[in-house]
């Protein structure tokens, strides 16, 4: 019987910061007490990403930050910490390839990775987020290594034809995991067409997740549920409530996955249930 996972991007990668939100966890306390509130509301994995402590904006040394997130995460909740290979990439090639591979020995149990490039999609867009396959394949090598389930992350289609191509290279850990990021503008529409159209795309053995940004959160997300798919909400896509109303924490969205899954008679994953679902 399928049990839906559900995601807390708590923290939020470079655009959320204290600018956007006072409400935005920043510290390494606040972080692991949201990530306790939505562990308590029916999350099962938690998404990090290293915040500087005063202006939550990205961290510019994030593998020593990260480590204390697992760290304290883990000995307080039995969630699965995702942590992101984002972040700490304003440096040469071998020194991101250093960093990322230090970062995969943290002991959690799954990172996200870009499984292609991307041009930037928040203003004033310019440059692009780089994951080219040579990277790919070095990145999934480190985690392979460390016993870490990489989460692909998909923004478009053709990244769905690479993961597949690599998959069938070996350069993956079967069953694969993915995630497909609709962030508008430079990448997937969020509709329906373009949902059914990507899961229609996949092997029937993999499992995948969706996060939406802004007002479409919930509406993909719901529709993900009824399509046997997980959900990922959080700060890091959508910082309201509801329109006009700021989250005053990462948990309230958590509450109303929980409900509308409830609504659907969807049961929700556990941590460890979400274990053996992905295979870790």
């Amino acid at each position: 019987m399928f049990k839906l996972i559900i995601t807390a991007a708590i923290t939020g990668g470079e655009p959320v910061s204290r600018e956007m939100t006072p409400y935005v966890p920043t510290t390494v306390q606040e972080i692991t007490d949201e990530a306790i509130k939505c562990w308590e509301a029916g999350a099962s994995i938690v998404h990090l990403h290293a915040k500087e402590p005063e202006t939550g904006k990205p961290h510019p040394v994030p593998n020593p930050v990260l480590r204390e997130y697992v760290e304290q995460i883990q000995s307080k909740t039995n969630l699965i910490c995702n942590v992101t290979t984002g972040g700490g990439r304003r440096v040469s090639d071998e020194a991101l390839d250093k960093n990322i591979e230090e970062r995969c020995s943290f002991g959690h149990e799954m990172m996200s990775m870009n499984v292609g490039t991307v041009n930037l999609w928040t203003p004033p867009y310019e440059g692009v987020f780089m994951n080219d396959v040579p990277r790919i394949k070095r990145w999934a090598g480190y985690m392979k290594d460390h016993g870490v389930k990489p989460e692909l992350e998909v923004y478009d289609t053709g990244m769905i034809n690479t993961a597949k191509m690599l998959s069938n290279e070996g350069v993956f850990v079967q069953p694969i995991h993915l995630q497909f990021v609709m962030v508008g503008r430079t990448g997937f529409s969020p509709n329906p067409k373009t949902l059914l159209y990507c899961v229609e795309e996949l092997p029937k053995e993999w499992t995948w997740s969706v996060c939406s940004l802004g007002r479409t959160e919930l509406p993909i997300g719901a529709l993900a549920m009824t399509l046997n798919g997980h959900v990922r909400v959080g700060m890091e896509d959508n910082i309201y409530l509801k329109r006009g109303e700021l989250l005053k924490s990462n948990a309230q969205l958590v509450e109303r996955v929980v409900t509308i899954a409830e609504a659907l008679n969807i049961e929700v994953a556990t941590p460890d249930e979400a274990r053996k679902i992905l295979t870790l």
